[in-house]
């Protein structure tokens, strides 16, 4: 484990010497460990950001810079209405899924950080504080200083080429 850690540093190290910053990106990618749920399939993925896994998917994890199809559902964020879903401010129509790159700056921290290390054909609810959301301005529908609650199933992923 250890040395496998040390040659990904070395390759991403290396590759910023060379001046390719994106494939060091890359690299980091891969080395960064995919969070584990927990007997309930609830796991943390960082400070602000928690996901319930609702079902398990398959196949290679979603990474940075991945193009991705999500079926996808928003609330916001009500702890007193059933599971936490206030009112429904966007889904994805008619079966049409929501097609993103991950990581590219156009979605919100939240959403590019709890759809890393999905597997395909995983659903999961993301619980995404305001700060890794829209925060203090908001974004109508969404009032400021909201938290979020996402259903999310990833239903595609492809390597970016």
């Amino acid at each position: 484990m250890t040395r496998k850690l040390i040659t990904t540093v070395g390759l991403a190290l290396l590759a910023v010497g060379c001046g390719d910053s994106e494939r060091a990106a890359d690299v980091a990618a891969v080395a960064t460990p995919c969070p584990t749920a927990d007997e309930n399939g609830a796991l943390q993925i960082q400070e602000g950001l928690s996901a319930k896994v609702l079902k398990n998917g398959y196949g290679r994890a979603a990474m940075s810079m991945d193009y991705a199809d999500v079926n996808a559902k928003l609330w916001v964020y009500d702890p007193n209405a059933e599971g936490g879903r206030g009112v429904e401010v966007w889904a994805t129509e008619d079966g049409e899924p929501f097609q993103f790159q991950i990581d590219v700056g156009d979605r919100i921290a939240g959403w590019d950080l709890g759809i890393k290390c999905m597997l395909l054909g995983e659903k999961r609810e993301l619980l995404i504080a305001p700060e890794l959301g829209y925060g203090a301005r908001g974004r109508p529908p969404v009032p400021p200083n909201a938290t979020l609650l996402y259903e999310l199933e990833l239903i595609a992923l492809q390597a970016p080429e």
